[in-house]
């Protein structure tokens, strides 16, 4: 029998993941239908790595899955599964991009864990959408932080990334 993925993620062993538990359920059925596919992923904001792990295990046909951060002590991260890549940089940056269009033509799933800043929300959800393939996903983690100031948001802050999106919809 195949593990769920809350089941991976509880008994991963490797490398730090601080993912909340009730986004590992969230994603178990979002993720579920595909699971078997050649996927790519890309993750922003990978901290310790053990994220990137954890989806190397669930999802086991994945072509490749490819993290980036911000924070240079993620060039140390060394993976044994070769699908596993980390981009060091700005995700919001033209080289970080030009990187990863090298390395992928679509991506299957996005997702931003990364700065949570409402700004650099928007600008990732804006550079990086049209990688997105066709039924592919595009996941905001810690959304919420567009209610605090600290975050560039605020309950009414019409520049906040949930009001971006609010006006999309």
């Amino acid at each position: 029998m195949t593990a769920k993925l809350h089941q991976i993620f509880q008994n991963h062993n490797g490398k730090i993941s601080d993912k909340w538990t009730l986004y590992i359920r969230e994603f178990e059925d979002l993720f579920e239908e595909i699971r078997d596919k050649e996927i790519n992923l890309f993750e922003i904001g990978v901290q310790n790595g053990g994220s990137l792990e954890i989806w190397a295990k669930y999802f086991t046909k994945a072509n490749k899955i490819i993290g980036c951060d911000i924070n240079k002590v993620c060039e140390n991260l060394i993976f044994s599964d070769p699908r596993i890549s980390v981009i060091i940089g700005d995700a919001n940056s033209d080289r970080v991009e030009e990187q990863l269009s090298r390395s992928v033509s679509g991506l299957d799933i996005i997702i931003d864990d990364g700065s949570h800043n409402s700004s650099d929300i928007i600008n990732s959800f804006s550079r990086y959408l049209k990688y997105v393939n066709y039924e592919g996903l595009y996941i905001i983690e810690d959304l919420h932080t567009s209610y605090w100031e600290s975050y560039e948001g605020g309950l009414h802050n019409p520049f906040s990334a949930v009001a971006f999106f609010k006006r999309l919809v």
